[in-house]
């Protein structure tokens, strides 16, 4: 079942990440921690849709949402310390788990 779940995990990953814009986001994000708004404005997106893809890295555990106090407080987004293997290695140990 190990296998399975990992598959499912790298998918969903994988999948968020296949998005140009998301990659981007993760780059920005990557200088600096970034409030949405900041990332809307840099990629000339709309904030709603902004909002949906930091959702989509928020999700897949690729960014995480930090509130800033103050007068306004703001959520900025920061990387995760996040690693992501796809090579022959890691394939076959997925392989060999699924076989059981």
């Amino acid at each position: 079942m190990e296998g399975k779940k990992r598959i499912e995990e790298l998918t969903e990953v994988l999948h968020v990440l296949a998005n140009p814009i998301r990659l981007k986001m993760l780059a920005l994000i990557a200088v600096k921690p970034r409030h949405a708004y900041e990332l809307s404005k840099v990629l000339g997106l709309s904030y709603p849709l902004t909002h949906l893809h930091v959702t989509a890295l928020e999700r897949a555990g690729l960014i995480k949402g930090e509130v800033v106090p103050g007068p306004r407080p703001k959520k900025v987004y920061k990387l995760t310390d996040f690693r992501i293997e796809v090579s022959p290695d890691s394939l076959k140990k997925i392989g060999e788990e699924l076989e059981g």
